[in-house]
């Protein structure tokens, strides 16, 4: 297993002082100030000027092509939208770290433009479409995190993977008994493109588990074959996991000598604790080996 993790990858977008400021923490800023922003104008008696940020199929069809993007950031004050607040920083966070700000950027966007995109052609097909608000948009960022991390513990000890088949099975169920398949469509075509394009980033862990795995086409792409470690003097082993002395006598190398390390175990390795405990619970040490190791991968796959 390998992934194209790019090291330093949750580098904050810059610092406001000594504060780490996220893109994650800026768009949840966004989502806040636009909610308020939509209270007040709701309160003042100018509930139409939001009518003009909300996505609608005909407006579109006649060239306000911004509702595409505004949509997202119209919400009313409620419980709801603070839990979805919460859920987009705390599951966001750490995509944003897998994957770097700026591919995270890039996937938002798209999710945040393929929901209007699919309602529009419902619209020239007649049945016109309204939309506001990003719930199926940070939805799919719950799902790109499972993608991340489908073994992690959720309510009760239950592994993320079955919480999100859970979410999505309910949230079908409860739009197919309001009669809304266009939103239907919408929920699991984001979902499916944040879970893909998570896996094309490298996050190629089994997402249910053992027996079944959804794996994408690497168009004309090969892995390179495992390859044992050459026979070596030094005093240590490489052991899946990590490495181990495998003897306590001192060794006859120069100390300087580092021991070889196959560089698909190591990525195993540290990928396997990434999947547990998140990106961040490497050391700076840790860190360096992950590049180093997928440099190594990469040149050896070029000469392969």
């Amino acid at each position: 297993m390998s992934a194209a993790i790019p090291y330093g990858g949750d580098k904050p977008l810059f610092y406001l002082g000594d504060f780490p400021v996220r893109l994650i923490t800026l768009l949840v800023a966004m989502h806040s100030a636009a909610m308020v922003l939509a209270t007040l104008l709701s309160a003042s008696g100018h509930k139409d000027w939001l009518d003009l940020l909300i996505y609608n199929s005909a407006e579109v069809a006649h060239g306000q092509i911004w509702r595409l993007f505004t949509y997202a950031f119209v919400a009313t004050p409620s419980i709801w939208f603070l839990v979805e607040m919460v859920m987009l920083y705390s599951f966001g966070k750490e995509v944003e770290n897998g994957l770097g700000w700026q591919r995270f950027g890039i996937l938002y966007a798209g999710l945040i433009l393929l929901g209007p995109l699919l309602l529009q052609a419902f619209g020239y097909a007649g049945i016109p479409q309204i939309a506001a608000g990003a719930q199926e948009v940070d939805f799919a960022i719950f799902a790109a995190f499972v993608t991340m991390h489908p073994g992690a513990q959720f309510f009760f000890g239950i592994a993320a993977r079955w919480v999100l088949i859970a979410l999505i099975a309910i949230s079908s169920l409860q739009l197919l008994a309001a009669q809304d398949p266009p939103r239907l469509l919408v929920l699991l075509s984001s979902s499916a493109l944040a879970i893909m394009l998570m896996r094309r980033a490298g996050f190629e862990e089994p997402l249910f588990g053992w027996g079944f795995e959804w794996s994408l086409p690497t168009f004309g792409k090969t892995k390179s074959p495992k390859t044992k470690p050459p026979k070596t003097n030094a005093p240590f082993s490489v052991v899946q996991g990590g490495i181990s002395s495998s003897s306590p006598a001192r060794s006859s190398q120069p100390s300087s000598q580092k021991p070889f390390i196959d560089p698909e175990v190591e990525m195993d390795r540290l990928l396997e604790k990434i999947s547990s405990k998140g990106i961040n619970s490497l050391s700076t040490k840790e860190r360096t080996a992950l590049e180093e190791a997928r440099q190594a991968i990469l040149q050896r796959s070029g000469k392969n």
